[in-house]
Order: C-alpha cells, then structure tokens, then sequence
C-alpha cells in the first residue's frame, strides 16, 4: 500500500497532491518537524510516522500534542494505528494523504447522474450501481452499504473534509442512500486555516457530495465592509466563490443555497451575473438572490399576549446581532417577572442569517431536559428555525411575534 496527497495547504506545503510515498521497513515516511522527516512540516508538536509491517502500514504517533486525525477520529500523542485501504490521514493545517492498495477509478455518467438528481428512482440507482461496478469504482460498494453505515464510515467517506466534520466546522447529514445531503461550513472554516478555498477544494469532486442538495457558506455574517479581508469587496468574494461552485461536481444537482447574511442593503452585480450563470447549470436551485445573500434582519420582538401572573419588564424589543435570551435572569434582554420559570429560551441568529430558537430546558445536561414548555405557532418544540411572523410562546400564554426588517 502506498499514500497519496490528495489534499495541501494553499500556502507553505513541502508536498504536492498527487505524490506518492511507500514506506519500507527500512524508510518509513516521517511528517513533522523532526530532523529527517521526508514531509518536513512546521509547527506540529511532534512527528507522526508511517511504518511498513509486512504488507500492512502501521502509523505511529509521537508522544506530543499534534493536531492530527485518521478518517475524522482524532489522534493522541503516543499512539499506534494499523492503516486500512481508503483511510484518510489528515495534518493540520490541510495535508490530507489516502491510504491506497492501487488508484481509485472514478466513473462517471452525466445522463443517468441528471435523473438520480431528479427523482429517488431505486430501479435507475441499481443501474448506477451496476455501472460503477463495472468500471472498478468502488462506490458501487457504497451505494450498497451507505444506507445503514454507522457514522464512523460515513465520515471516512468524507476523505480530507472528515476532521471538519469530526471539529463542528462542517456540519453535514446523508441522504437514506448514504450520499451528501446538506453541507454547512461554519465562519471558522471560512476565516480560519485551512480556509474557505480549501473546503470548497475538497468537497468540489468528492464522491459522495456529487448529489448535495444545500449548500451554506457563512462567507458573511452579518457585516460586509467595503473590503472584507483588504483584498476583495464583498461582490467579487461572492462572485468567485459562486464560480468555483459552478465548476463543481455537485453544482447541477443544488437545490438550496447560502452564503450567509449582511447587515444593511448593497449592490452586487458581480454575484448577480454568476448567480444566474449557476442557475443555467443548478436548473432545481430554489433559493433566489434574497436567500442567497440575506440583507438587512433586524429582528424584533412584539409583544401578542401576556398572562396576568407573568409580566415582561420589556414588551417590545430588538434582539441582539447573536443571541437573546429570554427569562428571569437579570442579564436576560427579556426579563420575565411573576410566577415564570428560571429559564425560558434562547435565540440566535446563525452566520447565515437564520433565527433559531432553543427550549434551554431541553438541554441534555439539564435536571428537567423533559419539560419542554416552548411553543412556536402553538406546537410544542425543543429548537425551531424561526420566520417573519412566527409566533413565540416561551411560557404559557405570553406570547411574542417575531418581526425582521
């Protein structure tokens, strides 16, 4: 077995994807900062080694912090791991190498993929899989087992990305046939290493991303000065990330997307002219530009309906820019008084510009996690995704009209 890059940071790597390396009993590949590393990487705590032991590889890690996983499970200092075909091992900041017995086959059919993106027909994806049999693409074998993996192996199928999703910062769910659904990366992702250009890297031809339906990006979230990062304004940052997206596998299958949310009203010719260019390609995307880049939302609180034993010291209110709480607490931007419980609910607004609201009581860490009293448009809820208009009811009988201009 040998180990190929299939993933580099985009600054400062000693590696070049597509490189090949075989370790030997008598030269095993080394990466980290050591003295003879073959992958001299800095800034790691310790190195990591791949060994040969017979016809298996065996990876050895130092007994130091180094910030490294194995197909989305972390990895402690000073331990051992024997290495299986179509493992990923992933270095921060975005070295990723495969674990391969020989190269993969990727095979594709546009025709047939078009009505998989249209209709869920079981007799046109047994033909799909009989196809990529055929072909030696191992995700024939997938497409069979996908539908009840446990999500270790679903996240070993998200290759470079599954540390991402492993860390929080890209959160994802599957399809019943075991394919990328959604996918949502997090500000993180986009401001910090290994970056945004990275992500949409590694999800562009990913096997298992080539049917998403949604995509969010919190490229923005909440304020777009006029130069974001001192290089690009907010229009051309839109306009290149949404032409990456066009070159995409998974572009002609998206059904949703978003790009997060600004605080006031702009022009974005640019995103406007790729957008439409997307659309041409995306013929089942739904989001119009309104959803794609959220403008404006400041949200407020109004008040509908309020029990003569609970009384708000605030009636009418703005929410904060990130969260607002709601109940008896003092530092509660609505403050419940009378005979309220202590703790009512929480809303946050998402880096994509979504409302959310949470029973705090729900909380799993919480005594009385099962007393569950929010109520969002009379239905009893634990978290709900909040719209213009919506009706909250933290506690019986006072109840709040949530308003976004």
């Amino acid at each position: 077995m040998y180990l190929e890059v299939t993933a580099v940071p985009d600054e400062g790597s000693p590696a070049r994807l597509g490189e090949r390396f075989t370790p030997r009993p008598n030269a095993p590949l080394r990466i980290g900062p050591g003295r003879g590393a073959r992958l001299a990487l800095k800034g790691l705590g310790a190195d990591l080694e791949v060994a040969a032991d017979g016809a298996a590889l065996v990876l050895h890690v130092a007994p130091a912090s180094v910030r490294a996983s194995l197909s989305g499970v972390e990895l402690p200092g000073g331990t051992e791991h024997r290495l299986h075909d179509g493992d990923t091992l992933y270095v921060h900041p975005g070295l990723a190498l495969e674990v391969r017995a020989q190269a993969p086959t990727r095979a594709r059919e546009p025709h047939l993929e078009a009505r998989l993106q249209a209709v869920d027909d079981a007799a046109a994806w047994a033909v799909y899989a009989d196809f990529l049999e055929e072909r030696g693409d191992r995700l024939a074998d997938w497409l069979r087992r996908g539908p009840s993996a446990p999500r270790a192996e679903r996240l070993r199928q998200l290759g470079p990305l599954a540390d991402a999703a492993r860390g929080g910062v890209l959160d994802v769910s599957f399809t019943p046939r075991g394919f990328l659904a959604t996918a949502h990366l997090a500000r993180q992702g986009v401001v910090g290493a290994p970056g945004l250009s990275w992500h949409l890297a590694q999800l562009a031809h990913l096997p298992v991303a080539r049917f998403l339906r949604e995509l969010g990006l919190a490229l923005f979230a909440g304020a777009a000065p006029a130069r974001v990062d001192e290089v690009q304004d907010p229009d051309a940052l839109a306009a290149d990330v949404l032409e990456r997206i066009l070159q995409a596998d998974y572009a002609p299958g998206l059904r949703r997307l978003s790009l997060g949310f600004v605080k006031d009203e702009r022009e974005w010719p640019r995103t406007h002219a790729a957008f439409d260019r997307l659309r041409s390609v995306a013929s089942h995307l739904e989001s119009d530009f309104s959803q794609l880049i959220r403008a404006g939302g400041r949200a407020r609180l109004v008040l509908v309906a309020q029990p003569p034993h609970i009384a708000a010291v605030s009636s009418d209110v703005d929410l904060q820019p990130g969260r607002s709480d709601v109940g008896t607490a003092p530092t509660c931007l609505v403050r419940l008084v009378g005979d309220a419980p202590a703790i009512a609910c929480t809303l946050h607004r998402m880096t994509s510009g979504q409302w959310v609201v949470f029973d705090e009581r729900a909380d799993p860490f919480s005594r009385n996690r099962d007393a569950v009293q929010l109520r969002v448009n009379g239905a009893t809820v634990a978290r709900a995704e909040l719209a213009p208009g919506d009706l909250l009811e933290p506690v019986p009988g006072l109840v709040w009209r949530l308003e976004v201009r």
